[in-house]
């Protein structure tokens, strides 16, 4: 059982760090931020890649939890804090559905048409 536990752990986290690369490799060949993003793209992000990011933080959390005894002597509980639970949730609840590129504003916040 402790077996199987540990296969899926790794397959969960491979999966997350190969749903990461894909959503940095998108981003880095340079986005049009002047056109929509496409069904696909905004069904694969609603569907894996925010439930994922979310189930990350989820995994941060704990993490950063367990090492507050180790962070706060250190000084660096609230850095560890901002990557490991707070840029994750930002990063699934604050872009626009189907914009992979971190810190994409909502588009209510770049709509000129006000």
């Amino acid at each position: 059982m402790i077996k199987l536990k540990q296969v899926f752990l790794a397959a969960v986290l491979s999966a997350g760090l190969s749903f990461q690369a894909a959503a940095q490799s998108y981003g880095a060949g340079g986005v049009d931020y002047g056109e929509e993003p496409s069904a696909g793209v905004m069904m694969v992000d609603g569907l894996l890649v925010r439930p994922l990011t979310l189930g990350f933080a989820a995994i941060g959390l704990i993490g950063w939890v367990v090492t507050l005894p180790f962070s706060i002597p250190g000084g660096n509980a609230g850095e560890m804090g901002e990557a490991w639970v707070s840029a994750p949730v930002k990063y699934a609840f604050m872009r626009p559905l189907g914009e992979m590129e971190e810190n994409t504003p909502p588009r209510y916040e770049t709509d000129e048409s006000k």
